[in-house]
């Protein structure tokens, strides 16, 4: 009897000590413009750290601030993730304006920075040499990328002509608009662009402009906060584009139950619809965990980041940052936005670049839900042109 409970102390210590623990630094906007983001984020970040601990190999230990979408608090929430909660990993760089910020403190201290949005290829530039930094999320030209193959047909099969692009100001709006212009007009296009400050609610001028100029689509980058405004006020001024297309990282909550939203057309990368397995059992755990589904991509996005940040440290059988970055450089994962793997981006400022221009597709606002419309290959609905706001 001696013998047997000493042996499974044993065996329990034996596993205790083969478990790998790590404090994961989790820094997203769970206020501010781009809290819809950050909160789906977190959901799915939560998560996958459940599952991983769950699985008893990797023991992860979240340590979750919010950087406000405003540099002025990222910085010291960074900060402190640094000096008083001692991570050497963490999880965040949504915002593009607020990752810009955070690029300097990172290369200060040196953790392996793994950025779950942060698109503007200013950002990219910030980064550029940083050794620890793992960018999962498409660059703003992916993004163009996709967005252009969507407006390419818009304008041969559909005859678009006009396109009013209506951009925030900061980094994530901001970034390559020129050359994005200059792509549009390559296509056909007539553009006429112009910035706003995103949050300010505030659209009645530069949309009276805009309809001075009869575009066939109404094209708006910026955050989900903008969402609502550009819709009714458009309405309001008497603007009746064919198209409304939005570019945000994410929508605002219960936008599809509001009759404006009807035949709005955005991007994304994933809809619970996704019909892979790993997205089937994604969608799955999130109703058993959280009661609701997601149709927010950033959520899946964390979920896979910790999922495959865990495969690393099981790999690397260390919390050494350097021995996990080693690992993670060589992951091949499946998640629910399609096959993870790093490379060097096409610009070559990147050196561990994950997900590209192959994981997104056009959605549209059909019925109260977000119905896929384009590419063909992954629509469920054909895109409804021109939209209801042409039509009333």
């Amino acid at each position: 009897m001696r013998k047997g409970l000493i042996g499974w102390m044993v065996l329990a210590l034996g596993l205790g000590l083969a478990q790998t623990q790590v404090r994961v630094g989790v820094l997203l906007p769970l206020s501010g413009v781009s809290s819809v983001s950050g909160k789906a984020a977190l959901n799915g970040v939560q998560l996958a750290a459940e599952e991983v601990n769950a699985a008893g190999k990797v023991r992860l230990e979240l340590v979750v601030a919010d950087d406000g979408t405003d540099a002025a608090k990222a910085v010291p929430a960074f900060t402190k993730l640094m000096t008083v909660d001692k991570v050497d990993i963490v999880l965040g760089g949504l915002a593009s304006g607020v990752t810009f910020a955070l690029s300097g403190p990172v290369k200060q201290y040196g953790p392996l920075f793994l950025a779950i949005g942060a698109a503007s290829s200013v950002v990219e530039q910030a980064f550029e040499g940083y050794p620890l930094f793992f960018h999962y999320h498409p660059w703003d030209y992916h993004n163009v990328a996709a967005a252009l193959d969507f407006f390419r047909y818009l304008y041969k099969d559909l005859g678009a002509r006009k396109v009013a692009i209506l951009y925030e100001d900061g980094p994530f709006g901001s970034a390559g608009i020129k050359t994005y212009q200059d792509q549009l007009k390559a296509i056909g296009y007539q553009v006429q662009a112009e910035p706003f400050k995103a949050g300010s609610g505030q659209f009645t001028a530069v949309l009276t402009r805009f309809k001075a100029f009869g575009p066939d689509i109404l094209y708006w980058i910026g955050y989900d906060v903008d969402a609502l405004p550009i819709v009714s006020q458009a309405r309001q001024v008497g603007l009746r584009p064919k198209l409304i297309y939005g570019a945000p990282p994410s929508w605002p909550l219960g936008f599809e139950k509001n009759p404006l939203s009807t035949d709005v057309v955005g991007m994304t990368a994933w809809l619970p619809t996704v019909a892979n397995p790993e997205s089937r059992r994604f969608v799955q755990a999130y109703q058993k965990k959280y009661g609701e589904t997601t149709e927010e991509y950033m959520a899946p996005m964390g979920y896979a980041i910790v999922k495959s940040l865990a495969l690393a440290v099981e790999r690397a059988g260390s919390a050494d940052k350097q021995k996990v970055a080693e690992a993670l450089a060589q992951i091949r994962l499946n998640t629910p936005l399609g096959p993870l793997s790093f490379k060097p981006s096409e610009t070559g400022k990147t050196r561990y670049q994950g997900f590209g221009p192959e994981i997104w597709f056009q959605f549209q606002y059909l019925e109260g839900n977000r119905r896929p419309v384009f590419p063909m290959d992954k629509a469920a609905r054909p895109l409804r042109y021109p939209g209801e706001y042409y039509l009333r």
